[in-house]
């Protein structure tokens, strides 16, 4: 489930309190369709779905208003009549608590990426990412981000080790972090967003990588201070399909001979525009990563002058 962008996880109890939970549980499709409902309809905090066990889903919405809520539920009843759609109390319980204990460490290959309450937890060998639910977007949860996080295991299990690291749209820092906990020298993150790079920064500290990750705001990689860094062994953009087409130009021309670019945040039917995008740039395509409908790509530059 994700909060609105302008709160954080503190924030989590007065944002929920005085607000009305819509349930439902069902088949994917049904769920799926439920939550584009709501979220067409407006007038909820927060849409989410997820599975519980094999073909069952389960769906959670809070409304602003009993009266939100219930016209919700009756849309879902005409729209998905297969959903048992209701409306379920709120009870008093400490809210941000509930928030981490439902974020729950997620293995990526090497990486581990955990809470604040689950540090320390991970076996010896694996290399924790502390991320705590906020503002930005990362925290290991979602397809494209662990997807991410295993294309730079793949990488350093095949003696890959990247010196010089670009995060663009680094969000949480998430993958900037794992990156320079496992050798990386140079960390680069770019944000458009200044509140989220300096929620990277913050990340960055916690994990005790601060020295190493340097996060700037910036639209795109142009920026003089950002190429200056370059050309890096491997760059990260898990952002969206069109910005990634846009952004192919400059990625292409900012790593190095030789080095990686993995691509995220598209969708798996979105993957012909990439590959056409980065093929025309002289990228080869290394490897593909799949998660549910979500694309994780790892292109290579070949050692040549990219026309």
């Amino acid at each position: 489930m994700r909060l609105p962008d302008h709160l954080d996880k503190n924030a989590y109890g007065l944002y929920l309190a005085g607000m009305y939970l819509i349930l439902a549980t069902g088949p994917r499709a049904a769920i799926e369709g439920a939550s584009k409902l709501l979220d067409a309809l407006g007038g909820f905090g927060a849409v989410g779905w997820w599975e519980l066990e094999r073909r069952q889903f389960k769906l959670e919405a809070y409304a602003y208003t009993l009266e939100g809520a219930q016209a919700g539920v009756g849309a879902i009843a005409i729209a998905e009549p297969d959903l048992d759609a209701r409306i379920a109390p709120l009870e008093d319980a400490d809210w941000v608590k509930m928030s981490l204990e439902g974020l729950p460490p997620v293995p990526a290959g090497r990486f581990m990426v955990v809470g604040s309450h689950d540090v320390g937890k991970a076996k010896n060998g694996t290399v924790e990412i502390i991320i705590d639910a906020g503002e930005a977007f990362g925290t290991g949860h979602h397809g494209t981000t662990s997807g991410c996080l295993l294309a730079l295991d793949r990488l350093l299990t095949r003696g890959k080790r990247p010196q010089r690291v670009l995060d663009v749209g680094t969000g949480s820092a998430i993958l900037a972090i794992g990156a320079a906990k496992t050798g990386s020298q140079v960390v680069v993150g770019t944000e458009i967003d200044p509140r989220a790079n300096y929620i990277a920064g913050l990340n960055a500290k916690l994990n005790r990588v601060g020295p190493t990750v340097r996060t700037y705001v910036a639209n795109g990689v142009r920026r003089a201070l950002i190429r200056s860094q370059g050309p890096f062994d491997l760059v990260f953009a898990n952002i969206l399909m069109k910005p990634l087409v846009r952004l192919s130009p400059d990625l292409a021309s900012i790593v190095k001979p030789g080095g990686r670019i993995v691509l995220s945040g598209l969708l798996t039917h979105q993957e012909p525009a990439i590959r056409r995008a980065y093929g025309q740039r002289g990228l080869v395509l290394e490897h593909r990563y799949r998660k549910e409908n979500w694309s994780t790509l790892t292109y290579r530059r070949p050692v040549r002058a990219i026309s």
